[in-house]
């Protein structure tokens, strides 16, 4: 697949704080569009002084080299299963800047390094787990996720926003067991897994070729295939990963089930994608509102379970919903 490729990436300070110790990577500010500036060295403790006068002078983005991201990945691991253990050990802020850095990592590692493991597949669970506690927490949980990936790539914006719309749309079908939730939300984030297998990016365009498009059908299959080498991924995630490109009307792929022969799940995260895609500005076209994403997915005659779009239209605009 045709992927961006970052010489450096961003980093969160409220993470950096709570590494009380030298460094063990080099932190960059960024001075022009591909001009990096390495504040901080190897060995460094951080000058949060020097921090600050940076931050006066309008610099609020740090970076680190895109062949130093494992070192401060595994940091960021570890921070990740004390957030799931302890939540409360955590600020609101923080657990928000922690998913994020925690869901970059683990879709950098799945689509750019693409490796498909178990450490990739754990730490996207934790991560589908801290936001699911966010949502527990805070009414406005999903606002504050969405600005919170507001500046970040599309696959990882798209996988979190999957994900919680898809909790969100289980949730209002009346489904409250928290591992059935962690199940769809899972399934959600890994959906789309098997698109960084592909020889093209997607995102380039809405026109696919004829081969691009038998190619885009493949990776539903593609990426049950990855997750199925997983040593304890649950088969309903294979499922929704499998299925969640079928439709009702038996037009989806890759297999043209028809309505019942379809996972219930697979249903919901098909719903949260296609509204996710909408509501997203992509290199083609502009972002549509939530009202106009719902019409055309009514537009979409026999794309959808159609009393799971009801259901979710209500969930997501409740005062405009009919």
């Amino acid at each position: 697949m045709a992927k961006e490729t970052r010489s450096h990436i961003d980093i969160s300070l409220s993470i950096l704080k709570r590494f009380n110790r030298a460094l063990s990577f080099d932190v960059y500010i960024q001075r022009t569009e591909t001009s990096f500036t390495k504040i901080f060295k190897k060995g460094d403790v951080i000058d949060w002084e020097r921090v600050h006068l940076y931050e006066e002078k309008g610099i609020t983005h740090f970076f680190i080299s895109a062949k130093e991201y494992e070192v401060y990945g595994q940091f960021v691991e570890r921070l990740g299963e004390q957030l799931i253990d302890n939540s409360d050990r955590f600020s609101s802020e923080e657990s928000l800047t922690l998913l994020r850095d925690l869901a970059q990592f683990t879709c950098h590692e799945m689509i750019d390094e693409m490796k498909v493991d178990e450490r990739s597949v754990y730490n996207a669970s934790n991560v589908v787990s801290g936001c699911i506690d966010v949502l527990s927490k805070d009414s406005k949980g999903v606002l504050s996720i969405m600005t919170m990936l507001s500046n970040q790539p599309y696959i990882l914006k798209h996988s979190v926003m999957v994900s919680i719309f898809s909790v969100l749309l289980g949730k209002a079908n009346g489904i409250t067991s928290d591992t059935n939730l962690k199940v769809i939300g899972l399934g959600g984030f890994l959906h789309d897994v098997g698109v960084g297998q592909l020889t093209f990016d997607p995102e380039d365009t809405d026109q696919l070729s004829p081969e691009e498009r038998k190619e885009m059908n493949r990776h539903p299959e593609i990426g049950r295939q990855l997750l199925d080498r997983v040593k304890g991924i649950r088969s309903e995630v294979l499922q929704i990963v499998m299925q969640h490109h079928e439709q009702p009307n038996g037009n989806g792929y890759p297999n043209g089930l028809r309505d019942k022969e379809i996972y219930h799940p697979a249903k919901i995260v098909s719903i949260a994608d296609t509204f996710c895609s909408l509501i997203t500005k992509r290199s083609y076209r502009d972002a549509f509102n939530v009202g106009e994403a719902i019409s055309i997915m009514r537009e979409s005659h026999g794309k959808f379970d159609k009393q799971l779009l009801e259901l979710f239209a209500k969930t997501v605009s409740p005062k405009k919903a009919v």
